[in-house]
């Protein structure tokens, strides 16, 4: 009697044969399951792949939508430049032609001070003859009767003479008010069209920082240029890189300079302009002579 479970296999002596089909159909099942799992992996990374392309997509999307924003943005820079220039022409026409206005008052007030200096003296010669036609009255009175009547139209002649002064100077006065509102005025505009350039300036930077790169001294031959007025006269100094101190020089010699600079660097020249703090130029002289020269020599004003 055997030990365990019965064998109940027909055949007995061919037992190793069958063993090897669930061997093969094992083998068969892990390749099977490793076949899914390589499927599994390549969908899970197509599916990571897809959405790599998607987020890719949208940002292009974003980059695009961001470049058209920015290009809105520098058109509507470009236009509201336009108009500023627009409206800092018409402000320095308005101010050449309060300047001219303003030279005309002047002229207007010199006559005037001219034409009452004329009437003081017309006054004190008016005052000086009737104070002689007075003693001559009050010598002559009880003489005639005709030199009274001849005093008294000199009376009258007189007192229309001091209400003629009098209007006279009601005018001038009025002159010196209008004068002086168009002094204001002036001083108005002037400051308007200072405030209008410092905007126009700002907005200039800002712009030139959207479409352009930095002005940069990398690789640049740098010179330097000082500006500074002392009772009323215009200095100026020039320093190379070659130079040990600022060099004076006049205004034709600094362009003269410039140019040789300029014909020998090309693009390469960058010119600083310096104004110390007790330069004494306003700002709208300060500005102007910086545009003037960077736009004849400066690289970055040249492309």
């Amino acid at each position: 009697m055997q030990q365990g479970f019965v064998d109940l296999r027909l055949n007995g002596d061919h037992s190793g044969d069958e063993s090897f089909w669930p061997s093969f159909t094992d083998i068969m099942m892990v390749i099977v399951l490793i076949f899914m799992l390589a499927m599994v992996t390549l969908l899970v990374k197509n599916i990571e792949l897809v959405h790599q392309l998607r987020d890719s997509l949208a940002a292009e999307r974003a980059a695009t939508m961001q470049a058209h924003s920015t290009t809105d943005i520098n058109t509507q820079l470009n236009m509201r430049l336009i108009r500023l220039e627009e409206e800092a022409a018409m402000l320095r026409m308005r101010l050449i032609n309060l300047g001219e206005e303003h030279s005309r008052s002047v002229e207007q007030l010199k006559a005037s001070e001219q034409q009452n200096s004329q009437l003081k003296a017309s006054l004190h010669a008016i005052s000086a003859e009737r104070d002689s036609v007075l003693s001559e009255k009050r010598a002559l009175e009880s003489s005639s009767m005709e030199l009274a009547a001849t005093l008294q139209q000199r009376d009258q002649e007189l007192q229309k003479r001091q209400q003629e002064l009098a209007l006279q100077q009601q005018q001038y006065q009025l002159r010196l008010a209008e004068i002086a509102s168009l002094k204001n005025s002036n001083d108005t505009q002037v400051d308007r069209l200072s405030k209008l350039e410092a905007e126009y300036a700002n907005l200039e930077i800002k712009y030139n920082k959207l479409i352009r790169p930095a002005r940069s001294v990398l690789g640049k031959h740098v010179v330097l240029v000082r500006y500074h007025k002392q009772e009323g006269r215009l200095f100026m100094e020039i320093k190379s890189p070659s130079d040990a101190d600022y060099v004076p020089v006049s205004g034709t010699e600094l362009h003269k300079r410039l140019a040789g600079l300029q014909k020998e660097y090309g693009k390469k020249l960058y010119v600083r302009i310096i104004f110390p703090d007790d330069s004494g130029l306003s700002y709208t002289e300060a500005w102007n002579l910086t545009e003037s020269l960077l736009s004849m020599y400066d690289y970055y004003y040249q492309e």
